[in-house]
């Protein structure tokens, strides 16, 4: 039995249904409800939190492999703590369960902004090494100690690999992740201007692959960069603009000035509570390098990204049908 904890979210339910096509027996740990209109729905849902350890713990009974995709994926909250509590103390809670289940395998989902250098444009490999105090903001630093601490698992003895997946694109985006909550603000014409940034691009479907793949053949202890295509952000709007009919946004921003306003922005939201369009992490990050170089991961792996404009096209059908009404 296969325990996906994060299960009902973008790469977690898409992992769920690449399991399930692949015959594989799947139980799902989440907050939230499964999809209901998802094709192929996992053999068990148990409801609970990582914050619970005994939910955890029970969870995990029957199980071998575990796939760990929860916490929170956005770059701002109100309330910063969040993102201690959620990705790493979550991930420690999720490491603590695994070694009391005697699970024989984990894979950890961390994430391609730890990996940004500080300097320089080479596109990142596995073979990164970042630092804590190279950090952007609470989410990159929760994320980066997470981790560390699957890492430091590994050389205990704990059976875990690591997957860094870049900005998944596709179908079924219900939670609207940082990038497709960006395509939804360009299909609805809320998007004025863009940065002078590279950033990188893969299908969810194949990050559900890649995941499963990691499962089955990663090297204990080892890091695997779930990348696809690298793209200026204006060419990755002008893929969009094709696909929909959208118009461009006009104004390409300069970085001091995307910077202050999110400071701004930054401001008005701890009043309000409102989530800033552009958070002051995100502009920092795309003030560095977001290029990445899959290639080891893909041969490693035995499973190719997909063509860039099959996973644009899903994209946008899936987010104009469920966009909400005008």
């Amino acid at each position: 039995m296969n325990l996906v904890i994060g299960g009902s979210g973008f790469i977690g339910s898409h992992l769920v249904m690449e399991l399930v096509r692949q015959q594989e027996k799947v139980r799902v740990f989440d907050r939230d409800p499964f999809p209901i209109d998802s094709d192929y729905q996992p053999d068990e849902i148990v409801q609970g939190d990582i914050l619970t350890p005994n939910d955890l713990i029970a969870a995990m009974k029957g199980c071998t492999t575990v796939y760990h995709l929860a916490g929170t994926p956005h770059l701002w909250s109100r309330d910063t703590t969040v993102f201690d509590r959620l990705n790493r103390q979550g991930t420690e809670n999720v490491l603590t369960a695994a070694r009391q289940a005697g699970i024989k395998r984990l894979v950890f989902t961390s994430t391609e902004s730890i990996l940004a250098p500080t300097h320089g444009n080479e596109p990142v490999t596995e073979e990164a090494r970042p630092r804590l105090e190279d950090m952007l903001g609470p989410y990159c630093r929760s994320k980066f100690l997470a981790e560390q601490a699957v890492f430091k698992a590994a050389e205990e003895g704990l059976n875990a690999v690591v997957v860094c997946p870049t900005l998944p694109i596709g179908p079924g985006d219900r939670n609207l992740t940082p990038p497709g909550q960006m395509i939804a603000d360009f299909l609805q014409g809320k998007i004025p201007g863009y940065l002078d940034c590279t950033l990188n691009y893969a299908d969810v479907r194949d990050m559900a692959i890649w995941h499963r793949l990691a499962a089955h053949h990663g090297e204990t202890g080892r890091r695997y960069i779930l990348s696809g295509y690298n793209l200026t952000l204006y060419d990755f709007f002008q893929h969009i603009s094709r696909e929909s009919g959208q118009s461009m946004p006009k104004l390409k921003v300069p970085y001091g000035v995307a910077l202050a306003w999110s400071y701004v922005e930054h401001f008005f939201s701890l009043v309000t509570g409102k989530k800033p369009k552009s958070s002051i992490t995100g502009v920092k990050l795309c003030k560095r390098s977001l290029a990445f170089n899959g290639a080891w991961t893909w041969k490693t792996l035995g499973h190719q990204p997909r063509p860039l404009e099959e996973s644009i096209k899903d994209a946008v059908a899936w987010h104009q049908k469920n966009l909400p009404p005008a």
